[in-house]
């Protein structure tokens, strides 16, 4: 199995062929277990992630979960799969039982214009759109769910604060081999980009509309820029 930073050396060397335009990087370490997490925030082209403080309205991000299991295995080889089995989540690993198995997801987060916040009835037609996007990409089996987040207020009011598509790639013979692995990752960047820029055109904020102040695009104050450590 590939290490942490074979695997993210293999990411980085496929965004960076693809010319992805990227806004950021954030990893974290979960320092009690030890378990990694890497995001990469990518925009369509030409655009810039210049609103201060707030998150870019229309974006796509890369992430997954490296659980310290898979450091153990990357390390110890197959003879350690037993020993591991007995107290990790089954879920991490293949049906076939060969080893891990990791899903990479990425997120499009859509900007929402005022009208779309309290329009209820537009989500669906919303994530139709997306959907119908999506499938000039992909397989029907691999289409993106749409998922939305409402909020309510005190006086029974009722808002949209996000929606978001998300398209998962599960790996599990390409966490063996980075040849295999840097196809899937070609393929995945390929698709992220097409599917941003179809996005763009059709949900895209004008350069003169501002994100809805307070709105889904607030950001958390402790934001930070990090580099994975392969960059």
């Amino acid at each position: 199995m590939l290490t942490y930073e074979n695997f993210v050396s293999v990411l980085l060397g496929t965004i960076e062929r693809a010319g992805l335009n990227i806004a950021y990087t954030q990893e974290l370490l979960d320092t009690h277990a030890l378990g990694r997490s890497l995001s990469i925030t990518c925009l369509p082209d030409g655009v810039e992630d210049d609103n201060g403080p707030q998150e870019p309205p229309l974006r796509a991000v890369i992430s997954f979960r490296w659980s310290p299991e898979f450091t153990v295995f990357s390390l110890r080889g197959g003879d350690s799969l037993d020993n591991i089995e007995r107290f990790v989540d089954e879920r991490l690993f293949a049906q076939t039982r060969s080893g891990p198995s990791l899903d990479v997801e990425v997120t499009y987060h859509l900007p929402l214009a005022g009208d779309h916040q309290r329009d209820l009835s537009a989500l669906s037609m919303i994530a139709h759109g997306v959907q119908e996007l999506h499938r000039t990409l992909a397989d029907d089996d691999d289409i993106v769910r749409v998922d939305s987040l409402l909020s309510f207020s005190s006086v029974g009011s009722v808002r949209v604060q996000s929606v978001t598509a998300l398209r998962v790639w599960s790996l599990d013979d390409a966490l063996y081999d980075s040849d295999l692995l840097s196809l899937t990752f070609d393929e995945l960047c390929i698709e992220l980009h097409a599917m941003l820029e179809l996005l763009n055109v059709q949900f895209g904020l004008d350069d003169d509309q501002p994100p809805t102040p307070g709105g889904i695009e607030a950001l958390p104050i402790d934001r930070r820029y990090l580099k994975p450590p392969t960059a």
